[in-house]
């Protein structure tokens, strides 16, 4: 049974039972006895019928059956009750107009005309058959019946069909008004609750940063992306000012609200301490609106930059390499040719019999520099046009195993400098060219004991993870400022006094060419660790097991 059915039921027993205390009390207060029997029986039909009611509403779910059914034989028991009660003179003539009023809510215009209908049909059969002494007057009532002439019973059952089909019009009109501004309401309600879900979804979703600020510039909702980025929790960021964030200084707060009020979106970008890493963050600040305009307060959108300038840093080191390299390489073989006279030539002017000690000396100073200077050649032809790479599978832990052992008993190793090596696990296999990724260890660890001049130790630690195998060399030297990180990979570019600027330069080509990446990171005057990650050939026999450490 449908929710308004079973209103209607309430209601009507409610009504009833109301009707039938109001004579209880009437019979019990009242010494003379008053003829209100009818009004015991008629109470008694309705309740005979609301239990008819429900048993029909079990067995026909249909809605507007149901409710016709009991509009109908509501019309049937008020009809009893206005015969009882002096018909004409009756007061409970007006039951007719709720009975047609909740078929106009309900059931809307046809519902409403029907019933109105039915009810000027049976109060007009009931007058007639009266009138015409076809029907009985009961023998008790609760008025006294006057005398009834043809033009009264005509006119009242005029007046009454009136008032019942223009209530039945009126309640329907605005019934069904009702039924479409409701409709439009949880439409629009849908609407809203649809729009509002999206837009929480879009700022929630969006990977930038999104806080909210008020007009004085206090914290008033922050996106779970700023969470992330600003490694904090939502509770950390709301109530604050904006200067207390670190994107805006309190003294050029003020400032930068003039530009917005001037219609200024304020972009910039700063580095901020998160977790200890230094993360550079690029954030926009622009005015928040109402919808009639007003301004309300601020929002501040960023975005860690930090990867992205990586990348940028990365594709401009490969385009000045590469640049470097195509005009550098012919170049190195046009001073290799006449640099191999000059020696040829002095080699043989500094084994002539005429020249004197201090002339063999110098010739022996030109012999000695045009060497190193084939030597820097050299090793820049090496850089710019590399070996052919043999792949072939190997175990990298026990090549760098090997290296670090090597470089533990090389005259490289002061007494000051320490190795603090864990390769875990002992055994690894990856495809590539052993060579070539040793050397790359060799340069690596060269450079971080140069780096440690007052001593120091070389942390060198291994991890298997995301399909890549990670190798860690990590320094307590001078490390370096932001100036020395941006050319570290630039050829002849080199931070210490013996070195050519290629060490690294090749190191980082090597890496490129199997596929793999090389990640810095340096705090001057703490030390520097650089993170090579190789991609992964996991093979069945490669199992974890206890690590090797030096």
């Amino acid at each position: 049974m449908h929710s308004d059915a079973r209103m209607l039921i309430a209601v009507r027993v409610v009504v009833v039972t109301t009707l039938l205390m109001a004579s209880l009390i009437i019979q019990f207060t009242v010494r003379e006895l008053l003829p209100i029997t009818y009004i015991y029986l008629t109470a008694a039909l309705a309740y005979g019928l609301t239990l008819i009611y429900i048993g029909i509403g079990q067995l026909f779910p249909s809605r507007t059956l149901s409710l016709y059914i009991q509009i109908f034989g509501d019309l049937l028991v008020e009809t009893l009750l206005v015969y009882f009660t002096g018909a004409l003179d009756s007061p409970f003539s007006f039951l007719y107009l709720v009975s047609i009023i909740t078929a106009s809510m309900m059931l809307y215009r046809r519902g409403g005309l029907m019933t109105a209908s039915a009810a000027t049909i049976l109060y007009g059969l009931l007058c007639d058959t009266l009138f015409l002494h076809i029907l009985p007057l009961p023998e008790q009532s609760l008025v006294e019946v006057s005398a009834w002439i043809s033009s009264r019973v005509y006119f009242n059952i005029a007046t009454n069909l009136a008032g019942f089909y223009a209530t039945a019009l009126l309640t329907s009109y605005i019934s069904e008004k009702l039924q479409k501004t409701s409709e439009e309401l949880v439409e629009n309600r849908q609407n809203l609750a649809e729009l509002r879900a999206l837009n929480q979804n879009v700022v929630e979703s969006i990977p930038s940063g999104l806080i909210t600020f008020t007009e004085y510039g206090t914290a008033a909702f922050a996106n779970p992306a700023a969470t992330v980025i600003l490694r904090v929790r939502a509770e950390q960021l709301l109530g604050r000012h904006i200067s207390e964030l670190g994107f805006v200084g309190l003294a050029e707060w003020n400032d930068t609200r003039a530009r917005l009020a001037n219609g200024v979106v304020v972009r910039s970008e700063k580095d901020f301490l998160v977790d200890g890493d230094t993360r550079s963050i690029g954030f926009a600040v622009t005015p928040l609106n109402t919808l009639e305009g007003k301004a309300s307060g601020y929002t501040l959108i960023f975005q860690d930059l930090t990867e992205m300038k990586k990348l940028e840093s990365e594709l401009r080191l490969k385009d000045r390499m590469a640049a470097v390299g195509e005009l550098s390489a012919g170049i190195a073989h046009e001073i290799r040719n006449p640099l191999a006279a000059i020696a040829g030539s002095a080699q043989v002017l500094r084994n002539s019999s005429s020249l004197s000690p201090q002339e063999q000396r110098l010739m022996s100073i030109v012999l000695k520099e045009s060497e190193r200077l084939n030597k820097s050649i050299a090793d820049f032809l090496r850089f710019v046009r590399p070996q052919e790479k043999r792949a072939a599978e190997f175990d990298i832990a026990a090549s760098l195993a090997e290296t670090l052992e090597l470089l533990a008993n090389s005259p490289e190793l002061r007494a000051d400098h320490e190795i603090d090596g864990a390769i875990e696990p002992p055994s690894f296999h990856i495809i590539g060219d052993a060579d070539q990724i040793r050397q790359v260890f060799w340069n690596l660890a060269r450079n971080a004991f140069q780096a440690m001049a007052a001593g120091g130790t070389l942390k060198v630690r291994t991890t298997v993870a995301d399909d890549s195998y990670q190798i860690t060399f990590s320094d307590s030297g001078r490390g370096m400022t932001e100036s020395d990180l941006r050319r570290l990979f630039q050829p002849f570019r080199t931070n210490f006094p013996t070195g050519t600027g290629l060490g690294m330069a090749i190191s980082y080509r090597i890496v490129q060419e199997h596929g793999g990446s090389i990640d810095v990171a340096s705090r001057e005057g703490i030390g520097t660790t650089i993170t090579v990650s190789l991609p992964a050939f996991v093979t069945s026999n490669q199992r974890p097991a206890a690590g090797m450490r030096y």
